[in-house]
């Protein structure tokens, strides 16, 4: 409190020229720096400690000094920043007194209010683990679970139970007994033995109830074991296959490791054997350059003192200078002249050649034009008589066959025409109308109707007479055989064309009427 520091200073100063407390008057010191201004009794202030600062000497072990790195921050009161009695942190007053509350500076607010926001933003930023780094290129990752046992993933609230235990309700007392009351006349009867009950009849159903109960429930019990036992036995399968995959999902895990470490070595070391190949290439390269660079260096030095004079001979300038210059100029001259002699002769030579080549190229051109004439009538003499040869040929071939056509023609006979069928006629009906075959029935002329129907009578008697003959045998009966034609236009059915008397055997099976309809035809012309 603000009363007990005097008291502090002053006891600090008063021991501060002892050995002992030398250390702990320097450190209440830098704690409290001397003040600027002497301290002054302040009203309600201890009696103790005015006793104190007024009859005792202060001695000191050392000059006293102002401190010039301080713990506390600097005070903006200017000048007065080293008086107690301007310090915000002593408190006015009364010590036994309610505290006064002061008001506190706004940039100090502003600090602190900065400084809280600060903390409170540390405080709810989420801590980042060190993130899984990117995978490479053609993967990707996947989120997996690592546990023993796996887990559903769901998007559900988190729920959980919470049990609590009430005071126990009181059972209800039981209900009186209901006892009506008496009505009526009592009467009584006897029952003789076995009327009422019968045990072996009336335990049947009640043994059958329990026999079927037990048995059903022994059997829920072994189906149960058997369906445990099945469990057990799928889980000890899943476990196993389990296993194995998770074996051989590690030796997979291992092999693409190998395989991973493998090309990651195999890389250094193709890294390795490039740099190598590089450094061996640049050597070869840079000592192939030095070499071709040293070899000609000799002589292009050389060359580069003769052209800068130094290895210069007089005879030699006087050669080069003289007589070297008036002996090429003699020498073109005698050279153009040669060339201009040439040149002449080479354009009679040419224009006498061309004359005679012209003159060539003519008549060769003449006798190849006739000998092409030549060759084409020669070839169009022998398509003509490849034509001729042709035809010729065309002609004998058309003649042999024709030849061959008759000749065959000639050795064809043709079959005879099949018989026209003829139909038994039984009856004539009321209608007038001819009966043959199974009912079928066909016109009769008005002018044959007549003359059928004597001649049915006419055999029908006779086959009534016939009698055996000599040899025992009874001739064939007559009948009456008629040929049908098609209807006129206009009506349906078929007409009477003619009839006849005759036998059975007359009748031409449907077989030869199908065969002769079937010989083969005269081949054609």
């Amino acid at each position: 409190s603000s009363a007990v520091l005097p008291q502090r200073v002053a006891a600090s100063f008063r021991c501060g020229d002892l050995p002992g407390v030398r250390r702990s008057a320097a450190a209440a010191r830098r704690r409290h720096p001397p003040l600027a201004q002497p301290l002054r009794r302040q009203p309600g202030r201890g009696s103790r400690a005015a006793t104190a600062m007024s009859g005792q000497v202060q001695h000191f072990a050392s000059a006293p000094q102002a401190v010039t790195n301080r713990k506390y921050r600097p005070d903006d009161s200017g000048g007065l920043m080293n008086n107690i009695m301007y310090d915000r942190r002593v408190v006015r007053g009364n010590t036994h007194a309610s505290m006064v509350q002061t008001q506190p500076d706004a940039a100090e607010v502003r600090k602190q209010r900065e400084a809280q926001r600060r903390r409170l933003m540390r405080a709810n930023q989420p801590k980042k683990r060190p993130g899984t780094p990117e995978p490479v290129a053609g993967r990707k990752h996947m989120d997996i679970q690592t546990d023993s046992y796996l887990e559903e993933l769901t998007e559900r609230t988190v729920e959980f139970e919470a049990e609590t235990q009430t005071d126990f309700l009181l059972d209800r007392p039981p209900s009186p007994l209901f006892m009506p009351a008496k009505i009526g006349v009592d009467i009584e009867t006897q029952i003789e033995e076995g009327e009422l009950f019968d045990f072996d009849v009336e335990c049947e159903p009640v043994l059958e109830v329990l026999v079927g109960k037990t048995l059903e429930q022994s059997m829920m019990e072994v189906l149960d074991e058997e369906e445990l036992e099945s469990l057990r036995r799928y889980q000890e399968d899943f476990e196993k296959r389990r296993n194995a995959e998770l074996l051989e999902a590690q030796r997979m895990e291992a092999a693409e490791k190998r395989r991973q470490d493998e090309m990651e070595r195999r890389m250094q070391q193709q890294a390795a054997q490039r740099e190598q190949d590089l450094s061996i290439m640049r050597k070869v390269v840079s000592r192939s350059m030095a070499s071709a660079h040293l070899s000609s260096l000799r002589d292009r030095t050389l060359a580069h003192l003769l052209d800068a004079g130094i290895f210069a001979d007089s005879v030699q300038l006087a050669v080069d200078n003289s007589f070297v210059p008036s002996l090429l100029q003699a020498v073109t001259v005698q050279m153009d002249q040669a060339a201009r002699d040439r040149q002449v002769f080479a354009e009679v030579m040419q224009s006498a050649v061309s004359q005679r080549l012209a003159d060539h190229q003519e008549r060769l051109a003449t006798e190849q034009r006739r000998i092409a004439e030549i060759d084409q009538a020669e070839r169009e003499a022998r398509e003509e008589k490849e034509e001729e040869r042709q035809e010729r040929e065309r002609e004998a071939e058309r003649i042999r066959g024709e030849q061959d056509a008759m000749v065959e023609w000639e050795q064809y006979v043709p079959p005879p025409p099949p018989p026209e069928p003829e139909h038994h006629i039984t009856e004539v009906n009321d209608e007038n109308l001819a009966v043959y075959g199974d009912g079928l029935t066909a016109a009769v002329p008005d002018e044959q109707l007549g003359e059928l129907k004597e001649l049915i009578a006419s055999l029908t008697a006779a086959n009534a007479e016939l009698q055996p003959g000599d040899d025992g045998e009874v001739p064939p009966e007559q009948i009456v055989l008629g040929k049908l034609a098609p209807a006129p236009e206009g009506a349906d059915g078929f007409v009477l064309e003619s009839f006849r008397a005759g036998t059975a055997a007359d009748l031409v099976p449907p077989e030869e009427q199908q065969a002769g309809g079937d010989e083969a035809t005269p081949p054609e012309d």
